[in-house]
């Protein structure tokens, strides 16, 4: 039989109290400690997520911020510090030298806005339509930050008489009505670019930073001529004037047709015409020796008809092809 002696017991006894002792100091006494350095480990855990978010927004702001800049510093719209009175009539007499024949404009002051400011102009006259939309076009897209509103059109026909030859020439034109807005003193708080890299990227960039027409690709601008003339009308009150003075194929007489030519008696003497060749109103049609016939398509202020003409019997010499014999009447 096994009997312990007294420093074997001495020896359990003290294992057990230590053993209990350290049981109650890490269950009991020790809890709260251990606990708060848990609740410790995951505050440093959520912190480390939390810089690691920071730093990837961060990226996304710095990716944000370098394109905004580089957006910034090439738009293609020129926003002046100031602007004065004089300039914007300069540029806007620049804009109507041609086609338009009356172009007033009358100053309506400035006014502040939400960052910016805008001179606003009041201008009226008459012009071609074609070249009004180009001007608007110009204004609208290039580089000078200018706008229209409220532009109104109206039909309008001029004609006019020459005294010396009695000509009537006819001008299809359009009077309008506009408010042209020129747009200066916009903020600019976006800081310049100190990094040689980054303005090296800048110049790069196909901009064009000192010329008035648009640095942009053609497929994003409006079409810059416009591809009807709705002012244009397609069937006139009256018959367009004849004013390059051309050959009118229903007055004039026809005397002959010689080598696929057919001869026309015009108050001005003798006049030639072939197939395709332009007359009053149209173009002649068909020229047929053989049967002494000439035909013209004319388009008489957008009706458009088809007039024939033929060798008369009074006519001395009816149809004559290359150098064979005249045909006369029996």
């Amino acid at each position: 039989m096994f009997w312990l002696d007294t420093n074997q017991i001495l020896l359990l006894t003290c294992v057990v109290l230590v053993c209990g002792a350290g049981t109650y100091l890490t269950y009991f006494h020790q809890q709260d400690t251990i606990a708060s350095l848990g609740q410790q480990i995951e505050e440093k855990k959520q912190e480390r997520e939390e810089i690691r978010s920071l730093r990837a927004d961060r990226a996304n702001a710095e990716s944000r911020l370098q394109t905004v800049r580089r957006r910034w510093r090439t738009q293609y719209k020129v926003v002046p510090a100031t602007i004065s009175t004089p300039d914007i009539v300069a540029y806007l007499t620049e804009l109507t030298k041609t086609g338009f024949q009356q172009f007033d404009v009358m100053s309506a002051g400035s006014e502040a806005r939400d960052g910016y400011s805008v001179h606003t102009f009041n201008a009226e006259g008459k012009a071609y339509f074609t070249n009004l939309y180009q001007f608007v076009w110009t204004v609208e897209n290039n580089r000078p930050f200018y706008r229209i509103r409220d532009l109104s059109l109206n039909y309008l026909e001029e004609r006019e008489t020459d005294g010396e030859s009695g000509r009537t020439t006819m001008d299809v034109l359009v009077s309008f009505e506009m408010d042209v807005e020129a747009i200066y003193g916009a903020a600019t708080d976006l800081p310049a670019s100190t990094s040689p890299s980054e303005a090296g990227e800048v110049e790069r960039l196909p901009v064009a930073k000192n010329t008035t027409s648009p640095p942009l690709p053609s497929s994003v601008v409006p079409n810059p001529a416009p591809e009807i003339n709705p002012f244009y009308p397609l069937v006139f009150e009256k018959v367009p004037p004849n004013q390059y003075d051309r050959l009118n194929v229903e007055s004039a007489q026809l005397l002959s047709i010689v080598d696929r030519k057919a001869v026309f008696q015009t108050g001005d003497g003798l006049q030639q015409v072939g197939e395709g060749d332009r007359v009053y109103l149209g173009r002649i049609e068909e020229v047929s020796p053989s049967e002494g016939r000439v035909v013209a398509r004319l388009n008489r202020g957008g009706i458009v008809d088809r007039v024939e003409r033929t060798l008369g019997t009074d006519s001395p010499l009816r149809v004559r092809t290359g150098d064979g014999p005249s045909s006369t009447d029996p």
